[in-house]
């Protein structure tokens, strides 16, 4: 990988972070500091980037969540989920409409949003996102208390952290782990909103509902304010990464597959300090070219 797109991606990193410093330097610093730490403070496997027992910790390709593959009843389970959520069906709804009020051809979970049961002035209605509507609202892209700056300012860290100890061979132009280092990188760039959720275990149907109304409300806002890489990352100290996997699949993924827009969201829950969740639209390709001043990156096409 040329020298410039690396040694970019490092100094646009150490701006993505308003929560704590940058740890980054030019590619030479990051083999050195990778090198020196490798045998000693290597982060535990599914906990980093750096490679350990055989995991490369990535957080996209084939690392990225899918749908758990198992037996399961499509019909039975949008039929369960659509029925536990009903009171959220508008923003449902919202998200497949197209001009006309009709859901598009992709959506596999019309007959459950009500389309052909209410009449068609009633699929015309916009739904309100702000501040103040219920049971959806428009949550603020950065956590007010400090305990929750903390929280986030540790992950980050811990990310960070992760991307410096991706070795690098400085005898190649080019190789896997030059690819790995950027392509989590720009993932960490395309964070634009961050979450806090403390005292959350999932073990509750409260817990559950604060969860589910945090990711459902940022697809929307993401999906709205429409704009290509960016995301949202949710953190939740004291949930069990497996735990958010099984929350991720039922609640996230196979919704937006029901809904027929899977495709513009990348979903991943990962572990570093704290599980989390980190949900990205719409992200485009690696640039082909390098960066100028002038232009910024060139050639981006999307994904």
């Amino acid at each position: 990988m040329k020298l410039v797109h690396l040694t970019t991606a490092l100094i646009l990193l150490g701006q993505a972070s308003a929560f704590s410093p940058p740890r980054f330097g030019t590619r030479r610093q990051r083999t050195v500091t990778a090198t020196a730490t490798a045998t000693a403070t290597q982060l535990a496997a599914g906990q980093g980037f750096g490679k350990e027992n055989g995991d490369s910790g990535k957080t996209y390709g084939d690392a990225v969540d899918t749908p758990i593959r198992d037996m399961i009843d499509s019909e039975a389970a949008m039929q369960n989920f659509f029925s536990a959520r009903e009171e959220w069906i508008p923003l449902f709804r919202s998200l497949v409409d197209d001009v006309e009020g009709v859901p598009t051809t992709t959506c596999q979970a019309a007959a459950f949003l009500g389309y052909g049961k209410y009449n068609q002035d009633a699929a015309d209605v916009e739904i309100e996102f702000h501040e103040t509507s219920q049971p959806w609202r428009r949550l603020r892209p950065i956590p007010d208390q400090e305990e929750d700056r903390k929280v986030l300012g540790g992950f980050l860290d811990s990310m960070h952290q992760s991307l410096v100890d991706i070795p690098v061979d400085e005898r190649t132009d080019e190789d896997d782990d030059d690819t790995h280092f950027l392509e989590e990188g720009r993932r960490m760039l395309a964070i634009t909103r961050f979450h806090v959720i403390r005292d959350n275990q999932g073990g509750s149907v409260e817990s559950i509902d604060a969860l589910f109304s945090t990711c459902w409300n940022e697809i929307m806002e993401l999906a709205t304010t429409s704009e290509s890489s960016t995301g949202s990352l949710i953190v939740l100290p004291d949930y069990e990464l497996a735990d958010l996997k099984r929350f991720a699949d039922m609640n996230l993924l196979r919704p937006l597959a029901w809904l027929g827009i899977h495709a513009d969201f990348e979903i991943s829950s990962m572990q570093r300090e704290s599980p989390a969740i980190r949900l990205l639209y719409k992200l485009k390709a690696m640039p082909t070219e390098g960066y100028t001043p002038e232009k910024g990156f060139g050639a981006i096409e999307d994904e």
